[in-house]
């Protein structure tokens, strides 16, 4: 069964593969598209509602988690609701998840162990309410997300979808493999040996990742 992360169709890899769709080659799907969100260091699923409480460092953008920004629902800074023309989502700054305030800079907030706080430095527990807060529709519609409701439309990207196919493909063929163990053959001449550098090798072929480029997102919090 199709899962909304999901970034490609099963029966396209199956189709790649000249194999048949099963639950083992779903799963793999799954496992692949999650592989390649992590890559990227985002989620690429739409979401309607998401809530999320971002980092303002005192800048004039603020950056959300699920890229694209299809809808701001709402925006709140320390308690108070931020009129909608006070600032802006569009265009580019939709595509990179931005928010801009217009004439101004938001509420300084920052990041610290993984939660966003007033002050770093005087940090003393939860503080989402009294920082910034932000409710909106995010991210792509994917093949996983087609296929469990015919109604919607694929947005995600192609070089998306076809780094997710390449993933899938190789973690099938990858299947019963060592990847400790390294071959070489010249001729009649084989040999396996240990490869120490296999440990951390990723699971993202080299095309996917170049395909991948462009939606990888770094953080610096």
């Amino acid at each position: 069964m199709a899962n909304p992360a999901d970034l490609c169709l099963a029966a396209t890899v199956a189709d790649d593969l000249g194999v048949a769709v099963t639950p083992r080659l779903e799963s793999l799907v799954t496992a692949a598209s999650r592989a390649v969100a992590g890559y990227c260091g985002r989620v690429f699923e739409y979401g309607q509602g998401l809530v999320e409480y971002p980092a303002g460092y005192g800048r004039p953008l603020l950056l959300l988690e699920r890229p694209p920004v299809i809808l701001v629902v709402g925006v709140w800074e320390g308690g108070a609701f931020v009129p909608a023309e006070a600032y802006e989502s569009q265009g580019k700054l939709a595509d990179a998840g931005m928010l801009y305030r217009k004439g101004g800079v938001w509420r300084m907030t920052a990041r610290s162990g993984g939660q966003v706080v007033e002050m770093v430095d005087s940090f003393q527990g939860e503080s989402g309410g009294a920082g910034i807060r932000v409710v909106y529709d995010g991210g792509f519609v994917t093949p996983g997300q087609r296929a469990l409701d015919v109604s919607r439309v694929v947005t995600l990207p192609e070089d998306v979808q076809e780094a997710a196919i390449l993933t899938a493909v190789q973690l099938y063929r990858s299947r019963g493999v060592d990847s400790m163990v390294a071959s070489e053959s010249i001729g009649d001449w084989s040999v396996s040996y240990f490869a120490a550098k296999a440990e951390g090798k990723s699971p993202i072929p080299g095309t996917a990742q170049a395909l991948l480029a462009p939606y990888v997102i770094h953080r610096v919090s």
